[in-house]
C-alpha cells in the first residue's frame, strides 16, 4: 500500500554514514517522503534529494530557533518555488526558547512564513513544541491555509477544534506507540484533516534507536488500532488527505 511520509529530515547529519540506504528502504516499502530543511545550510542537500527521486518531495523553511536566518531563507525558498513542495517547518518553540523578548522574535518570523506561503500558495509545516495554543493563535490570526502540525503536542481539544473548524491538518508521528498524548490527539483530529509522519530521525517508535521513514507503517498500525478501523482503510483515508493537502504529489 503507498504511503507518504509527510515529515521527516534526511538532510540530517545522523543520516550521512547511511542516507542512501535509509531512503532506498523507504522506497522498497512504497513509501513517498517529504523531507523537511529547517536551515539555510540543509537547503542545497534536500533540493537535491528531491530532485534524484520521483519518491523524495522537499519543504524549505525555518526551525524558530534559527529566526535569525529569516530574510535569507525567504530569499531562497522564493528562488527555488517551484522545486519545493510546501513552506517548513516553521512555527513557535517555547520549550527550547523560555525569554519573553526571543519568543516575539520567534513569532515576527513565524507571521513572515504565513505570509509567504500564501504568496507562493503552498501549505505550511508547522513545529509548535510546547506552544500548541500560540501557534494556533498565531495562525488563525493571520489568515494561514493549507496548514499542516506535525508531532503537535498541545492539547487534543485544541486540535479538534483546529482541524474540524479551521481545516487544519495534523500528522501523527510513529511515537504513537509510546505516547499517550498522541493517542489522544489521533482520537480528537477530524478523520479527514489526519496524516502521517516518522519526523526522522527522531521520535523513533523504540526510545534510543534512530528513526527513518521505512518505519512509517508503524504509525498507520497503531492509528487503525486506536480508531478501531482496518489499516487499509484507515490508509486509504490518510493517502487521500495528504494528496488534497498537497496537491503537488502525484502518487503513482
Amino acid at each position: 500500500m503507498k504511503m507518504i511520509d509527510t515529515h521527516c529530515h534526511l538532510g540530517e547529519l545522523e543520516y550521512d554514514q547511511n542516507r542512501n540506504e535509509i531512503i532506498k528502504r523507504a522506497i522498497e516499502r512504497d513509501i513517498v517522503m517529504i523531507t523537511s530543511a529547517t536551515r539555510i545550510d540543509q537547503y542545497s542537500l534536500n533540493l537535491e534529494l528531491a530532485s534524484s527521486s520521483a519518491s523524495i518531495y522537499t519543504a524549505l523553511g525555518l526551525n524558530p530557533i534559527n529566526h535569525y536566518e529569516c530574510e535569507k531563507a525567504i530569499s531562497l525558498i522564493k528562488e527555488h518555488r517551484d522545486s519545493i513542495i510546501a513552506i517548513g517547518e516553521c512555527g513557535l518553540d517555547h520549550y527550547l526558547e523560555r525569554d519573553h523578548d526571543e519568543r516575539k522574535k520567534q513569532e515576527s518570523v513565524f507571521v513572515k512564513m504565513i505570509d509567504l506561503a500564501l504568496e507562493l500558495k503552498l501549505p505550511i509545516q508547522i513545529h509548535s513544541r510546547s506552544a500548541g495554543a500560540a501557534a494556533l493563535a498565531v495562525l488563525r490570526n493571520n489568515g494561514a491555509q493549507r496548514v499542516h502540525l506535525h508531532a503537535f503536542d498541545g492539547k487534543s481539544n485544541l486540535a479538534r477544534i483546529a482541524s474540524t473548524e479551521l481545516g487544519y491538518y495534523f500528522s501523527i508521528p510513529t511515537s504513537v506507540v509510546r505516547s499517550p498524548q498522541k493517542r489522544k490527539l489521533v482520537k480528537a483530529v477530524a478523520i479527514d484533516r489526519l496524516l502521517i509522519e516518522t519526523d526522522s530521525p527522531v521520535l523513533s517508535p523504540v526510545i534510543g534507536q534512530l528513526n527513518e521513514p521505512a518505519n512509517l507503517p508503524i504509525a498507520l498500525r497503531e492509528i487503525a488500532s486506536i480508531l478501531h478501523m482496518e489499516e487499509e482503510e484507515i490508509g486509504k483515508i490518510v493517502l487521500e488527505n495528504i494528496c488534497r493537502l498537497y496537491s503537488r504529489i502525484r502518487p503513482k
